[in-house]
């Protein structure tokens, strides 16, 4: 027997040994394949592969065909999907397109309006200039008519200007004696006389020599002229206000009712005359109680007192600052001398608080809250005298030919 390998379209022979077949005569004669008959199966074989080739190549076409229209199908989806979108979206278009086109309508009739009210304030405005061009002409009317009587009074007065320095420095001198006399201003006085002297020099005229005298006069004596200080004295006062409960006051407050002893549960009831003197003398030394001091005695103040005092001692500050606020001396002092009164007759001299409050509210009344005010209405009344004489020289002046 030979062995040979199979090949691919081959068919595998067998061919059996001549001997073997020969020594046995009994076994039936068998077919001997030929070469056609070889030739012929390798043929059929070839076909048969290829056909299954072609098979396979089919199945694959077919394979490749389905995926391709699986992909042909999905883009087609997609396509239609897209197409649809973009319909949408042109529908939104052209709702927006409606939308901005109302809009623009919308604008140009709010336009047309805004024309309409631009053209009514044009109107307006064209009135209004017309109202402020003819009240320029009235005020240029009235600005010369003001020219002409400012020209008319300095044709009366004088180009020079000297009378409005004369009625500047009457009226300062007014202002310094009302401030002085009202206020008690010396300060604003003496600046007022100081700028009425400025206004006299400033006319260049020595014939005010005698008046500007007066004005020295005045302010030399508003310079002595002392004001006391006011605020500092109310302060002092509201002070002492605040220190009045920590005065001690004179004497010692009067004791309370003090009870008789009870009589004892063993004490006898029965009275006679051996019991009589010691029950007298028991009963005087719970009445009567002897203390001596070094110095006279004064009356003793119940402590419910005590609190009006006090308050009444405020009282009496008090109405001494409204005796300085108002400039009344009297008021003023009459308070301080009854407070520094009361504080000598009911609290402790002895005490330290006391006799510096003592001394403190005697200090502030020997303080003259209204000293007299200089007399400064002398410089008034010369200017008046002297712009008189003026005048009347300057009227007969025009009356004589």
């Amino acid at each position: 027997m030979t062995h040979e390998e199979p090949r691919p379209g081959i068919v595998i022979d067998v061919t059996p040994d001549r001997e073997a077949t020969a020594a046995d005569p009994t076994e039936p004669a068998t077919h001997t394949p030929t070469d056609e008959t070889v030739k012929t199966g390798r043929g059929k074989n070839l076909a048969l592969a290829l056909a299954t080739v072609a098979l396979l190549a089919v199945v694959a076409a077919g394979g490749y065909g389905y995926r391709y229209w699986s992909n042909l199908r999905l883009d087609i989806a997609r396509l239609d999907s897209q197409l649809r979108e973009a319909r949408a979206q042109q529908q939104q278009l052209q709702q927006a397109l409606s939308g901005a086109t109302d809009a623009q309508s919308e604008q140009r009739a709010i336009l047309a309006q805004q024309q309409i009210a631009a053209e009514e304030a044009r109107g307006a405005f064209t009135a209004q200039e017309q109202q402020l061009a003819e009240q320029g002409l009235r005020l240029q009317q009235q600005a010369a008519e003001l020219r002409a009587i400012v020209a008319d009074i300095h044709r009366r007065v004088g180009s020079s200007g000297t009378q409005w320095m004369i009625a500047e420095s009457e009226y300062l001198l007014r202002i310094a004696s009302n401030r002085l006399i009202l206020t008690r201003d010396a300060a604003t006085a003496g600046v007022a006389l100081e700028l009425a002297d400025q206004r006299l020099r400033d006319t260049q005229d020595p014939g005010w020599a005698r008046v500007r005298a007066q004005i020295a006069s005045d302010i030399a004596a508003l310079n002595t002229f002392k004001i006391p200080d006011v605020a500092g004295i109310s302060a002092q006062l509201s002070a002492l206000i605040v220190r009045v409960p920590q005065l001690r006051i004179a004497g010692a407050p009067m004791a309370p009712e003090r009870n008789l002893p009870e009589q004892g549960a063993g004490a006898p009831s029965v009275r006679n005359w051996e019991t009589l003197l010691d029950d007298l003398w028991s009963g005087l030394k719970d009445t009567v109680r002897i203390r001596v001091h070094d110095r006279p005695i004064q009356a003793m103040i119940a402590p419910e007192q005590q609190f009006f005092l006090y308050e009444n001692l405020k009282l009496h500050l008090e109405v001494a600052r409204l005796g300085l606020a108002r400039h009344d001396p009297r008021l003023f002092r009459d308070n301080l001398a009854t407070a520094s009164d009361w504080l000598g007759r009911y609290f402790d001299a002895n005490d330290a608080t006391v006799a510096a409050v003592k001394q403190e509210i005697d200090a502030l009344g020997d303080i003259d809250i209204a000293p007299e005010i200089p007399n400064i209405s002398r410089s008034l009344r010369a200017l008046i005298a002297r712009d008189k004489l003026m005048q009347d020289a300057a009227a007969n002046a025009i009356e004589t030919p």
